[in-house]
């Protein structure tokens, strides 16, 4: 009968059988794996095998000696030994294991843990074994191919050296010459890239000269011409000039100033420059320019002195008494036409009702003497003034420089408006600083006037037309924007008097009514160069539309008006202030009025001037305002033709009746507060 210590020996003995049998499938699997790397190292080496030693086979166990296995297993009677006597064979593992003694089984178990450990040690080493194996084939291997190249590889003979030698000097010889060709191309490319591109600058050269030369000759042409014509136009005027031989001794150095342009115009035209010939052609255009001057001049002060020997004429006829001709005169086109409207004197003026300051002489009908001599003065003045600047206006040098100077000038003045009193003084501010010879900014530039001789001049008269132009071009669509530029004349009027007296010979020029003025036709001037006199516009040539023309007078009327009113700031003098509104208004109403023009100046300028007046000379001035309602009205309606529509007239007489009504007359709309900068 089993003990309890037997069946814990036969359940560890079944244990360490099981780990055996473990151990011997492991054995296996190394077998069959090294069988694997055998078959593919024969692929990859065709031909080829490697020999797997017997050692690391599992048929073959060191620790076993043959003569321990039995031939035979035992059958189960032979192998029971119940008692376990020390005569017990060797057992095999198919004795079944309650045939064994104690003895036995302890014997068995130790001969299997060696036998284990053992076959561990013997795995572990064919392990080994084989990759010393692998490794040393691995070496044979390469040394065998070492061997198969180095057999190959035989040493070149001299000969084959020095033929490859020579193959590679020919071949850098022959890469050479490619070379120098290429370069050699290259080079008479570039020689004849460059002599056509030479050719082609002097061609260009030499059709630029041509057209210099043919624009010249058209310049020098058109400047001959001109000065034909104003040398033609100066000997009608001297022949048409009074009291000849005492008049021409007060103008002859003029005309032999005259007379030394001329020569040195035909010495410039003659005279041919190959380099630049556009600068004969400059020089004449500027001496002709110079001789127009001149002309203009010479025939003011001829016209001057013929309507002062008329005058004189006019004086002692009317010591006779002659009949009065009928009152209807209207706007005189003729020199026979001022003469009637002298006769007419009793009617196209009044009784002497107002003041006109002129020490008791008789005045022309159509503008009263010393106003034709500030008149004459300042357009003298202004001519003067543009001839100086012609130098540097004509310069192409300096086309650049004259362009940010306009650009200094127009871009302040554009934006003049009454936005608020600081962007009103940033535009002075930046116009002073322009007068005053400053670097201005123009963009991202700097600009100075004062960088060339003349430059100044020349952006001070182009800032006093610009801002007299302002009349026609803003005011006449815009009536409140009147009054800021008034305010930035006046300033600048105030720092700048010269400044002032072109900004004031620019108003005489653009509309003569404001000196007043009613230009006569000159005899022998044509009716389109008397029209642009008056200030009347051509296009196409055609003269502009009555109700245009009067507007745009109408606007330059206005900024007058406005620059008269105009409030210095700092309680500085004005330097043309009211009492300059009361001699304008009392010289016009001492001439005769003239159809549409008239009525529409004078109501222009009293709905802008005729509050400050009436505030700064009370009952003198509703006087004047009482002698305009009615008999200075009932003039303008007898020069009316009949069924002219008379919309200035119509203006001017619901104007006169609302400020009866009113019982004087409301300050302009958008006036400059004293306190708006």
């Amino acid at each position: 009968m089993p003990t309890e210590d037997i069946c814990q020996n036969f359940n560890e003995l079944r244990s360490d059988l099981v780990l055996l049998y473990e151990l011997k499938l492991g054995l296996s699997t190394c077998e069959y794996e090294l069988q694997a790397l055998r078959h593919q190292y024969e692929a990859l080496a065709p031909g080829k095998t490697l020999e797997i030693p017997p050692s690391l086979l599992s048929n073959n166990d060191p620790t076993i000696q043959p003569e321990e296995i039995p031939s035979r297993p035992k059958t189960l009677s032979e192998v029971i030994d119940i008692v376990g006597s020390a005569a017990t064979p060797m057992l095999d593992e198919t004795t079944p294991v309650y045939n064994l003694s104690n003895h036995t089984i302890m014997r068995l178990f130790e001969l299997k843990e060696q036998q284990r450990l053992s076959t561990a040690k013997s795995f572990m080493k064919k392990i080994e074994d084989f990759k010393e194996v692998s490794r040393r084939s691995d070496e044979e291997e390469c040394l065998r191919k070492k061997k198969e190249l180095e057999e190959r590889l035989v040493p070149k003979r001299e000969s084959q050296v020095d033929v490859e030698r020579t193959i590679q000097r020919l071949q850098d010889e022959a890469r050479q010459r490619f070379q120098q060709k290429e370069d050699q191309i290259n080079q008479k490319l570039k020689e004849i890239k460059s002599i056509q591109e030479k050719e082609l600058q002097e061609n260009l050269k030499k059709k630029a000269l041509e057209l210099r030369v043919a624009e010249a000759k058209r310049r020098k042409g058109m400047s001959s011409s001109k000065l034909e014509s104003l040398l033609q136009l100066l000997n009608e005027s001297v022949t048409a000039c009074q009291e000849r031989d005492s008049f021409l001794q007060t103008v002859q150095t003029k005309l032999d100033r005259v007379t030394a342009l001329k020569a040195q115009f035909q010495v410039v035209v003659n005279n041919v420059n190959h380099e630049d010939p556009l600068n004969s052609a400059i020089r004449s255009e500027n001496i002709v320019k110079q001789v127009e001057d001149l002309v203009e001049v010479i025939r003011d002060d001829i016209a001057k002195n013929n309507a002062i020997v008329q005058e004189k004429n006019a004086s002692s006829k009317r010591q006779q008494p002659q009949p009065p001709l009928p009152s209807s005169t209207v706007m005189p086109v003729t020199s026979s036409a001022v003469k009637q409207e002298h006769r007419n004197d009793q009617h196209g003026r009044l009784d002497k009702k107002t003041c006109d300051g002129n020490g008791g002489q008789e005045d022309f009908d159509f503008v009263r003497r010393e106003d034709l001599v500030m008149y004459s003065q300042l357009q003298t003045e202004l001519r003067q003034y543009e001839a100086n600047t012609a130098a540097f206006s004509g310069d192409l040098s300096l086309k650049t420089l004259r362009f940010e100077l306009q650009k200094a000038v127009l871009h302040p003045v554009n934006e003049i408006s009454d936005q608020s009193g600081q962007h009103l003084q940033d535009k002075l501010d930046r116009l002073r600083s322009l007068l005053q010879g400053n670097s201005v900014h123009v963009g991202s530039k700097m600009v100075r006037a004062t960088e060339h001789p003349g430059g100044l001049e020349y952006c001070t008269n182009l800032l006093a037309r610009r801002l007299v132009a302002q009349g026609e071009d803003q005011v006449n669509v815009n009536p409140k924007a009147a009054f800021p530029i008034a305010a930035i004349i006046t300033e600048l009027w105030l720092e700048f008097p010269v400044f002032g007296r072109l900004v004031l010979a620019h108003f005489y020029r653009q509309c003569p009514y404001l000196v007043p003025y009613y230009l006569p036709q000159q005899e022998g001037q044509s009716n389109e160069d008397y029209y642009k006199s008056l200030g009347y516009r051509y296009s196409g040539g055609k003269v502009e539309q009555q109700p245009t023309y009067l507007k745009r007078m109408s606007g330059v009327v206005r900024l007058y008006a406005a620059v008269l009113i105009s409030l210095p700031r700092r309680n500085q003098p004005h330097p043309h202030g009211l009492e300059h509104a009361w001699r304008y208004l009392a010289a016009l109403l001492n001439l005769s009025p003239r159809n549409d023009i008239t009525a529409a100046i004078l109501v222009e300028f009293l709905t802008v001037a005729g509050s400050a007046m009436s505030k700064e000379y009370g009952k003198q001035f509703q006087k004047m305002l009482h002698l305009i309602c009615t008999e200075y009205f009932t003039m303008i309606r007898n020069v009316t033709p009949k069924g002219s529509g008379g919309g200035p007239v119509t203006r001017l007489e619901e104007f006169l009746h609302e400020s009866i009504k009113k019982g004087g007359i409301s300050p302009p709309a958008g006036q400059l507060s004293p306190r708006f900068w």
